[in-house]
Parts: C-alpha cells; sequence; structure tokens
C-alpha cells in the first residue's frame, strides 16, 4: 500500500516523526516547527523543510475546503507545549501561558484537516487541574455544545496597597472599554531591576542597597535610565498620587547613586507599591489581550483578587476529539519509554485517535509493553558503553567521527539498533572547567550535587535546593533519568571524568547513529531534551497501525527481545571487562 502521509507539528528535533518513518508505513509530507535549530535538524533527517508559525497557517478555504499541502494529510501528530497555571499567583508577573494556547491550535489543525488519525503526546501532567484554560468570549457556545461547565476561580494577582481602590476602578473601566494598558507599565528590564533593588532594600543593612546600586552594570542601566529619561518610563499615568511617587522614586535613586544613604523605609513603601501596581497592571492586561472574561476585582485586607472562570485543558481535549468523531484511548493514556526499549524512564501522556469509520479493531489499540519491572529495562551501558573510549571533541563543528576500531556491545539488541551507521554524529561535549572537573572526580556513580563535599558547592547561593539530577554520575546498570538538557544538569559520564555528549544524551532517547542534530552545542542538547523518544514514538506507531488494520513491515519487538531471549543474555555486566576486551578486537 502507499504509505500514509504524515503531518507533524510541534516537531522539534523529529522523534516523534522518527519513530513513525520507522515502521516503514508512513512519510513525513508537512512539519510545522518554529525553532530554527531544530527546524534544521528536522529537515537534515526527514528531507523535509518544517514550516514555521503554526498560529498563521490556513489549513482550508472560505468554502472549508483543504488547500495546498493538506489536501491529503492521512495522520496528524505532534505535541504542543502546555503549561500548567501553578504561576497564576501573585509572586509573578504572567498570569496565562501562550503555551496553552497552542493546544487550541493543534485542535484546530484535526479539525480542519480531518485526519484518519492523531497522535497527540504531553506531560503526563496535562490531566491535572492546574493545566486549565481561562474562559474567553468566545468559548462559551462551543463550551455549552460539549457540556462542559467551567469552574469559578478567585486569583490573587497582587498585594493590596494604598493605590489599590483607585487602581481596581481604573482597571475594571479599563477592561469594560478594552483599553490598551501597554501606555501605563514600564518595561521589564526596568521592572526586572526595581525587583531586585526591593529585595536588597529589604535587607538589614542599607550598605547592600548601596553596594548594589553602585556596581557597575547597575550604575550603567541607572544613569541612563533615571537620569535621562526617567518620568518618560511611562507614556501615560493612571494616576496623579502614583505620578508623583514615581518622580520621587527618580529622585531617591539619584540620591543613592550619589553615595548618599538615608532611612529607607518610604523609599521602600513607595517602590513595593509601585512594583505591585504594575503586577496588577500587567495582569489585566493580559486579561484583556487575551479576551478573557472578567467577573470582578475586589480589594482585600492584604491581596487584590481577580474573579474569572477556568476549565481543565485534558477533559476539553478529550471533549472536543470526541466532538470531531474519533475514538481515542480513554483509559490507559501514560506510557513509561523505558516499558519499550528506551533506556531511561521517561513517563508522557499520549492520545492515540482513529476516525471512526477507520477503526478496524474493537477499540483504539495501545501498545503493549516489552519489558515489564525495571530489572528488565534497557540500561544505560545498553546505550553509550561502547562509546566509552572513543573522545568525543569539544568543537561543535567536530562532529563526525569514523567507527574504524569501534565494535557494537554484544548481546544488545538495543546497542545493535543504535549502531545504524558507520559514523557517530555529534560525538561533542562540553569543555571542562577546573571546578567541574573536580566535582567529577569526587562522585560515583548514582551519586549527585548533594553528595559533594561542601568545599565544592560554593558557587551555588542556595545548594540545598538544587535538584537531584545536577551533577548526576550517570549508573551504567540503571536506566537513566528523564533525559531534559544533559548540558544544564552537568550529567557526568559513568565511567569518564567528563559530561555526557550530544551523541551519548541521543542515545539515551534512542536516536539512531544516523539521525544528526543541527545547532550550537546547548541548541542540540536541548532539542534531545525536548525529543519524544523514537522508539517510543515506533510503538505508538505501530499500535496506530493496528487500529487501522495495517501492519508494521518489522515490529519493534522483534528488534528488541528476539535476541534476548535466544541468547539469554543477561542486563548485569561487568563492563570494564567488556570494555577492555571491545577495545582489544
Amino acid at each position: 500500500m502507499e504509505k500514509l502521509k504524515l503531518m507533524d507539528l510541534f516537531a522539534g528535533a523529529g522523534g516523534l516523526s522518527s519513530g513513525f518513518e520507522q515502521t516503514g508505513k508512513f512519510k513525513v509530507k508537512v512539519a510545522v516547527e518554529i525553532n530554527e535549530n531544530a527546524s534544521k535538524t528536522y529537515e537534515m533527517n526527514h528531507g523535509v523543510t518544517p514550516l514555521k508559525d503554526i498560529t498563521k497557517l490556513k489549513y482550508v478555504n472560505d468554502d472549508g475546503e483543504k488547500v495546498d499541502e493538506f489536501r491529503d494529510i492521512d495522520v496528524v501528530i505532534g505535541g504542543p507545549p502546555c503549561q500548567g497555571f501553578s504561576n497564576a499567583n501573585r509572586q509573578q508577573n504572567s498570569l496565562i501561558s501562550s503555551n496553552n494556547q497552542l493546544v487550541k491550535e493543534y485542535l484546530r489543525a484535526i479539525e480542519e484537516i480531518n485526519p484518519r488519525a492523531f497522535v497527540m503526546e504531553n506531560v503526563r501532567t496535562l490531566e491535572s487541574e492546574k493545566h486549565k484554560f481561562f474562559l474567553n468570549e468566545s468559548d462559551e457556545v462551543e463550551l455549552y455544545k460539549l457540556g462542559i461547565e467551567p469552574a469559578e476561580e478567585h486569583i490573587k494577582i497582587g498585594k493590596s496597597t494604598s493605590y489599590s481602590d483607585k487602581l481596581r476602578d481604573f482597571l475594571l473601566n479599563a477592561y469594560t472599554e478594552a483599553l490598551d494598558l501597554t501606555p501605563f507599565m514600564i518595561n521589564k528590564d526596568l521592572m526586572s531591576k526595581l525587583n531586585t533593588l526591593l529585595k536588597h532594600a529589604n535587607k538589614q543593612s542599607s550598605k547592600d542597597l548601596l553596594h548594589f546600586i553602585q556596581k557597575e552594570t547597575n550604575q550603567k542601566f541607572l544613569i541612563k535610565t533615571v537620569n535621562q529619561h526617567w518620568l518618560d518610563q511611562h507614556h501615560e499615568y493612571w494616576d496623579s498620587l502614583y505620578q508623583l511617587d514615581w518622580a520621587d522614586l527618580g529622585e531617591t535613586l539619584k540620591n543613592l547613586m550619589d553615595g548618599n544613604a538615608q532611612d529607607n523605609s518610604s523609599f521602600k513603601e513607595k517602590l513595593e507599591n509601585i512594583i505591585e501596581a504594575q503586577k496588577v497592571i500587567y495582569k489585566i492586561s493580559e486579561v484583556i489581550d487575551n479576551k478573557v472574561k472578567l467577573f470582578d476585582i475586589q480589594v482585600k485586607q492584604h491581596d487584590i483578587e481577580i474573579t474569572i472562570k477556568s476549565f481543565n485543558v485534558f477533559n476539553y481535549i478529550k471533549r472536543k476529539l470526541a466532538n470531531l468523531g474519533y475514538v481515542f484511548n480513554e483509559d490507559k493514556y501514560i506510557f513509561n519509554a523505558a516499558q519499550y526499549g528506551v533506556p531511561q524512564e521517561r513517563r508522557r501522556l499520549i492520545l492515540m485517535g482513529i476516525r471512526k469509520d477507520c477503526l478496524k479493531a474493537e477499540a483504539v489499540v495501545t501498545p503493549e509493553p516489552l519489558f515489564q519491572s525495571r530489572d528488565e529495562y534497557n540500561k544505560i551501558y545498553d546505550a553509550i558503553g561502547d562509546l566509552e573510549n572513543i573522545l568525543p571533541e569539544v568543537d561543535v563543528k567536530k562532529d563526525e567521527i569514523s567507527k574504524d576500531s569501534h565494535r557494537p556491545l554484544i548481546g544488545s539488541p538495543l546497542n545493535a539498533y543504535l549502531n545504524n551507521s558507520d559514523k557517530i554524529y555529534n560525538h561533542v561535549r562540553t569543555e571542562t572547567r577546573e571546578v567541574a572537573l573536580k566535582r567529577f572526580q569526587s562522585l560515583k556513580e548514582g551519586q549527585n550535587f548533594h553528595d559533594l563535599d561542601e568545599s565544592l558547592k560554593t558557587t551555588y547561593t542556595d545548594h540545598s535546593r538544587t535538584q537531584n539530577t545536577i551533577y548526576r554520575r550517570l549508573a551504567y546498570n540503571e536506566p537513566s533519568d528523564t533525559v531534559l538538557n544533559a548540558r544544564k544538569s552537568m550529567w557526568v559520564h559513568p565511567a569518564k571524568d567528563r559530561a555526557i555528549s550530544i551523541r551519548e544524551a541521543a542515545r539515551l532517547q534512542s536516536f539512531q547513529d544516523s539521525y544528526k542534530f543541527f545547532g550550537s552545542k546547548d541548541s542540540q542538547y536541548q532539542q534531545i531534551g525536548n525529543a519524544v523518544p523514537p522508539l517510543l514514538a515506533r510503538a505508538i506507531a505501530e499500535a496506530v497501525l493496528q487500529s487501522m488494520g495495517v501492519n508494521a513491515e518489522e515490529k519493534l519487538e522483534k528488534i528488541l527481545l528476539n535476541e534476548v531471549k535466544s541468547e539469554n543474555t543477561s542486563k548485569e555486566v561487568n563492563t570494564p571487562e567488556i570494555l577492555s576486551l571491545q577495545g582489544n578486537v
């Protein structure tokens, strides 16, 4: 049969597409990815140049007919970014995550293209209550049709100040009139600087504030801002008292810059009031810009609250897709990549939908785990053990190494699968500085930053808050933790005193050696961390095919299990001996 035409939305580096194409039954026709480096990576590996901005794509004409390259798409896949609203509180300057709107863009593509099937991958917490949409003016008719009742919420958007009553009246009027609040807001750089100023002003010694202000970089910023156009930081002022306080704040800053310390209590109060007013204005601006329905602004004893309505993202997605005529995996949608051969514990939420007229099974098929327990999972050694004695480069441009003297691991189907090229690409690591090297040398397999001697923790302000994944020396005989950005996490090679390379991180994600990455080191590490592991994607693709009555050319089970069963090899390995033997081959 002709290959099914695939469209990959939010495609990233292409992990999802890779797994689908490996079945031999799918071919990417359209991809969408806004990140320039990830887009280049995708193009190099799939031969398709991704479109950029999904919000600007037009899938149908005015008559509802599909247009251009979107005419004959069979399957839509993708992982729209979705951040929860745990940040909807007064400590943050942002209320609404624009990323959440991208979920609706994914659903728009499904609705207008009407593919035979779809796959939507996302964070496993998508089903939690923190992932929600705020009700806006265009939602109500659709929510009624879908049987969704939005819930009322009271959200704190700032602290109560001497301005609060007047500010409430001003903002309620601004909402009613749909005013642009930008002229009343200071820019983000200045807002950030004022927040830092307040932190220093709140310290016991006034010398701390003076020391901060007189730092060279801060001096340059403040001289330019205060002396040249302090009063012009607002294009308009919403209140005369606020305007006077802003002018006074500028004068006080001038005195502090001249080294004139004084009683900071009045300065601190005005500074805090202005910052809180700006936070509130910024958040109501978001409400107006996103057309969120605002029911009230209330001034409480200590806080300013807004009353809005919200509804759960995951519930909305399921109701919407069902309404569009799709059947999907309602009961089992959390998948651990390690159960499908990936040498990494990574749990993701994956919805697999088949249009009712294309479903050839009794229900949507979900992939059966190939490995049931942690003891059975592929280990880090299976993924990267054969690369131990191949010295990685530090120059990102030197990203191609011949495998002349290299041999894959004996008895590891995963390692054989990964070694599908006679060259190693992107075997590049970060440069190791002196402090990092000392940390590397002191860590044993499985240890992390918290296991370091106190003398090696000095570069971190509050090392007690450092996550357990930072400076983790990987353990060969364990599956990996979830791969994020291995460079930022400073993951250490199990046996060498160095950071793991880009290729080693890619292998932990189950990218085969022929898959090349493009961009700076950090970009490549990030692309890999963001990706869907191709082996997990392949297992999902096989299940989609089975649901549609189609067989993959070769099952993943055959690739990863047949050799293990026939040779009955053990996952627990004496790594130094095997490496020594391989080095002598």
